[in-house]
């Protein structure tokens, strides 16, 4: 059962940093952009302990979306935002 707490960590508020603002920008909570399906959701408590607290991070378009919502976002609380055009994929050997 999840606490109170627990669900106020998957809850991501802001303001618009400015006006026309477009809040498409703002993907959300890695946690909640993915779903486990049925077959591996015995996995789930082990996604938990390897990505920790990355699951709460916010995932956004780009920089400047990011750099206008800690400047003018009036951030309820203390986030990591992760600008989408940042991030670049990891690819293992065939080895691996």
């Amino acid at each position: 059962m999840q606490t109170k707490q627990n669900l106020s960590r998957l809850n991501f508020e802001y303001s618009d940093p400015y006006p026309g603002f477009d809040r498409r920008s703002v993907k959300g909570l890695t946690a909640l952009l993915f779903k486990l399906d049925e077959e591996n959701a015995d996995k789930a408590t082990a996604l938990e302990v390897v990505a920790g607290g990355r699951l709460f991070n916010v995932v956004v378009q780009n920089e400047k979306v990011s750099s206008d919502l800690l400047k003018n976002g009036k951030l309820k609380k203390r986030v990591t935002l992760l600008p989408l055009n940042k991030i670049s994929p990891r690819t293992l050997s065939a080895e691996v």
